[in-house]
């Protein structure tokens, strides 16, 4: 098979920079040893139910955590070292041009025993191609034919090199459904992965057990119940008496406590990057150049890593990234266009009349690491002489108003999410995401980046596209947090995510 150049953008990332650490804190006496793991079960805990588990039409980490690679898979993994091996596609080629795809779709059934079809693929991609989630579908900008050549081929042909194309068949944008159950898709997702969905209750729990269908080795733990649990100090008692098995995921507003509260030396404390997330500010695009980087110099990006007092978890930046994406760059004066400047922001607002203009702030009232930061920003912007009105509203209302509202419904917000800093290019102006977000020369770049041909050209382009993005004062990143679970001392196997951030299952073992 003719080889491509691994540059995608994540896995460039991950193999020029330090990946996963798992370290064990401390010596303090183990506790009790889970009473699931002689009935080869596990509960683990999630901080946010994701309200649907479309993945098609929705990128909310709450469910990226738990559907890919685990439920659906994609047509290939990019694994821990750059090598890519196979999912749904047993085998591959790719032209020497890289126009071409051809993959061997493999023998198996998904987990409702509907045997896996090439039409089944086909369909996934064509949807996965028309998602109105933009990282998704910014996979397919190149493809121009998705084609059956026989009973277990199909060959995807491309008007372009695209690293996002081969990126996206390894991510979320490569994942396989059967068609004739589409329909469920939002409660009952059926996927060829090693478990299978039992049972997701709203604001409850996920239930999975191992997929009698999986066509690879069995998971080494049958069953697993993941457990909603917003409230992270209830977590953290489940967790400390017994109760659950692990919570993959700290939101940032726990690590103070986990620390106080010496979770670090009595559990298995975890951190990666690739499951992180950068905190950004977003303002409207539509606001005035001059106002969105006056509200930029508002923001002390060490105000808010000192109010979730866990340094050592997150870095002040000003780039959309995480430390395991080679552009990245922390806090300093040549990444920082509008440093922090609260008495020049105040001169420039009162000079420029922004004080009169009435600005909405859509925070999330249900979302404490994402709350925190807003009580910090709303006051400090109405103390900078802006006439903020905040509106506070849950996980739900946030969903359907901010990122399905068209025309945006806020001027000023607050989020976490994946870095992957696609999801703001805007082809065309009927593609604008939620954030509003629409810069030809930020869009280009990325374009330009996608075609590279080599690491260092790669690696200039995507450093060109974090400038643009940066200048535009649209997304304004306030710092970069590292993924951190908790595991009970004998849950091993953790591994780092193959599909964007998903909790990868088959690998926990007792």
């Amino acid at each position: 098979m003719p080889k491509l150049i691994a540059m995608q953008p994540k896995r460039l990332g991950a193999i020029a920079a330090a990946t996963i650490m798992l370290a064990a804190f401390g010596g303090a006496e183990a506790l009790a040893a889970s009473p699931r793991a002689t009935e080869n079960k596990m509960i683990l805990v999630a901080r946010q139910d994701p309200g649907t588990l479309d993945y098609v039409t929705s990128n909310l980490t709450a469910l990226r955590l738990w559907i890919p690679s685990n439920v659906v898979e994609p047509l290939v993994y990019f694994e821990k070292d750059g090598t890519v091996t196979p999912g749904v596609a047993e085998s591959w080629t790719i032209s020497d041009d890289r126009l071409t795809y051809v993959f061997t779709i493999r023998e198996a059934k998904f987990s409702n025993g509907a045997p896996l079809t090439v039409e089944d693929v086909i369909y996934s991609l064509n949807t996965m191609k028309s998602s109105p989630v933009l990282q998704n579908s910014a996979a397919y900008n190149a493809v121009t034919a998705i084609e059956k050549v026989d009973d277990r081929t199909v060959k995807v042909t491309l008007s372009r090199p695209s690293q996002a194309f081969w990126a996206g068949m390894g991510s979320t944008a490569g994942l396989i459904q059967p068609e004739a159950a589409a329909g469920s898709i939002a409660t009952d997702p059926i996927g060829t992965g090693p478990y299978k969905l039992v049972k997701y209750t709203t604001n409850s729990a996920f239930e999975f057990t191992a997929n009698p269908e999986y066509w690879g080795p069995a998971p080494a733990i049958k069953d697993v119940t993941v457990r909603i649990v917003t409230d992270g100090t209830a977590g953290l008692n489940a967790l400390e008496a017994g109760e659950v098995d692990a919570i993959p995921v700290n939101t940032i507003d726990l690590w103070e406590q986990l620390v106080k509260r010496e979770f670090d030396k009595k559990f298995t404390l975890v951190t990666d990057p690739q499951i992180g997330e950068p905190t950004y500010a977003v303002i409207n695009q539509k606001i005035d150049p001059e106002l969105r980087q006056a509200i930029a110099g508002t923001l002390d990006r060490q105000a808010y890593n000192d109010a979730f007092g866990a340094a050592w978890g997150a870095e002040n930046t000003c780039t959309f990234a995480l430390p395991n994406q080679p552009w990245y760059q922390p806090e300093n004066a040549e990444s920082c266009p509008y440093p922090y400047d609260l008495e020049g922001a105040m001169k420039t607002i009162l000079e420029k009349g922004f004080n009169t203009l009435p600005l909405e702030y859509a925070s999330l009232s249900d979302v404490p690491d994402l709350s925190l930061p807003a009580d910090i920003m709303v006051p400090t912007l109405q103390a900078a002489g802006l006439n903020v009105t905040r509106n506070a509203i849950d996980l739900a209302r946030y969903s359907q108003l901010i990122f399905q509202g068209r025309p945006p419904q806020f001027d000023i917000t607050v989020m976490s999410g994946d870095a992957e800093p696609g999801q703001w290019s805007c082809p065309t102006p009927d593609k604008a995401g939620w954030s509003t977000y629409c810069s030809a020369d930020y869009t280009d770049a990325l374009a330009q980046a996608d075609v590279a041909t080599s690491d260092e050209e790669y690696l200039a382009l995507m450093q060109k596209a974090a400038d643009i993005l940066r200048k535009d004062a649209v997304i304004v990143p306030l710092i970069a947090k590292k993924g951190v679970g908790l595991f009970d001392v004998d849950l091993k196997g953790f591994t780092e995510p193959k599909v964007a951030v998903a909790v990868e299952l088959r690998a926990l073992h007792w």
